[in-house]
């Protein structure tokens, strides 16, 4: 009976861990448009004469624009 507990109990973790991945990608995606929208900003506040330095924005971009080396290899 015991074995049985733990499988079903591993098909639960299972069902949750896929659910916890798939909202994970969903918050990357949404989070890297944000980040393009932010770099638009920018580049417009550029354009238009503006000065800007903001390093955790640009940690920000770097995170979600700019592709690892090791991704880039990969394709």
């Amino acid at each position: 009976m015991e074995e049985n507990d733990l499988r079903q109990r591993l098909l639960e973790l299972s069902k949750r861990e896929a659910s916890l991945n798939f909202k994970m990608y969903e918050l990357y995606e949404e989070n890297m448009t944000l980040a393009i929208k932010l770099a638009g900003y920018i580049a417009e506040n550029r354009l238009l004469g503006g000065s800007w330095n903001d390093e955790e924005a640009k940690r920000v971009m770097d995170k979600y624009l700019v592709k690892e080396k090791s991704e880039q290899k990969s394709q």
